[in-house]
């Protein structure tokens, strides 16, 4: 599976400024909880099925299998998207060990990790950013 992204928040307090450590750990908390969710709705749209000459119909094991949650342990906040679903085969496929085969998945609409965890990070940045200058003015 693609890298762990762990993002570290230090608050910078400027002389006399305010900051409520409380406003943001809520605020925080909601924005991954509402990541996660996204994230594991994002991961788990696959294209429609193209019926092949095997007869081969999907069972949706896959889609089912996928989950999300955020664990808050003091003023840390870990949010999880996965799967615990017997999927190795297609783990393998979508990890990006093979770039004739990631494009193969990329133009019949797959989603990967990779996508994933560009989609999670680029939203955490942009709302976290968003809510300490809500807190800062």
């Amino acid at each position: 599976m693609a890298g762990k992204t762990r993002f570290n928040v230090k608050v910078i307090r400027p002389r006399r400024a305010k900051f409520d450590n409380t406003a943001f750990l809520i605020g925080a908390t909601a924005i991954m909880r509402a990541t996660v969710a996204d994230g594991k709705r994002f991961i788990a749209k696959y294209p429609p099925q193209v019926l092949t000459l095997t007869g081969y119909v999907r069972t949706g094991t896959l889609k089912r299998s996928w989950s999300s949650r955020t664990k808050i342990s003091g003023s840390r906040i870990a949010g999880v998207v996965g799967s615990n679903g017997n999927i190795a085969p297609y783990n393998e496929i979508v990890q990006g060990h093979d770039d004739e085969r990631d494009a193969q998945f990329t133009m019949a609409g797959w989603r990967g990790v990779d996508e994933l965890e560009f989609m999670l990070q680029t939203t955490i940045e942009r709302d976290v950013d968003a809510l300490v200058v809500s807190l800062t003015r």
